[in-house]
Formats: structure tokens, C-alpha cells, sequence
């Protein structure tokens, strides 16, 4: 056995998890279809149901989402906790972001739709 045969083997030995199974990423993917299927229906349904539980409802599938994809397609279930870590930083400050542009551009979202006459557009 050579020095490069002894790296590659700790190398291995190293990221060695339980890789999930087809079945698992099948699995997976027709939960990430039904949560996209339940997005839908709340979009559908948006005149029907109160605003807040429609857009605390996409936003938290949207967040479940978010997480389920990088655990296991990105495989940060199994990698470094400081990655996972790292990728939820992100997330937040994507959230952060997002909320921070709602309320800059979107004047309707925290009011529910009500108009404030001195905006500019509104009568």
C-alpha cells in the first residue's frame, strides 16, 4: 500500500454514512410533491381562507421545503454539523431578507390588503 492508497482509504473512511436508498429519494420526492400540491391549494383558495393563515401557511411549507431539500439532496444530513450550520444561517437570512423586501414593496402584505391613502397610487 502506498501513501496514496493510505490518504484515499482515510479520505473514505472519513465521509462514510449510510447513503439513502432510491426508495428513500422516491419517498422523499412525493412528500416534496404533496407539500407543492398543498402550496397550490392555499394559492387556490386564497379568496376563501383568512390571508395571515395564507401567508404563514406558504411561507412555513416554503421554509419545510427549503430544509428537506438541503438535508437529503444536498446531503447536509450527513455531512459537518458547522455546514448545516452554515446553510441555516443562510436560510434566515434569506427569510430576513425576504420579509425586509415584503415590507418595502408589498405595502398590502402586514396590513392585509388595506389600502393607506398616502401611498403613492392609492387614492
Amino acid at each position: 500500500m502506498t501513501a496514496t492508497d493510505s490518504h484515499v482509504d482515510t479520505h473514505e473512511q472519513e465521509h462514510e454514512y449510510e447513503h439513502p436508498s432510491d426508495r428513500k429519494y422516491v419517498t422523499i420526492a412525493l412528500i416534496l410533491g404533496a407539500l407543492t400540491a398543498i402550496e397550490i391549494l392555499l394559492f387556490v383558495l386564497e379568496d376563501d381562507l383568512p390571508r395571515s393563515l395564507v401567508k404563514v401557511g406558504l411561507i412555513g411549507l416554503m421554509i419545510v421545503k427549503f430544509w428537506i431539500v438541503g438535508a437529503y439532496f444536498m446531503h447536509l444530513k450527513f455531512d459537518n454539523k458547522v455546514l448545516t450550520q452554515l446553510f441555516m444561517f443562510g436560510l434566515v437570512l434569506a427569510i430576513v431578507v425576504y420579509f425586509i423586501m415584503l415590507s418595502s414593496f408589498e405595502f398590502s402584505f402586514w396590513n392585509d390588503g388595506i389600502e393607506d391613502p398616502g401611498l403613492p397610487g392609492n387614492s
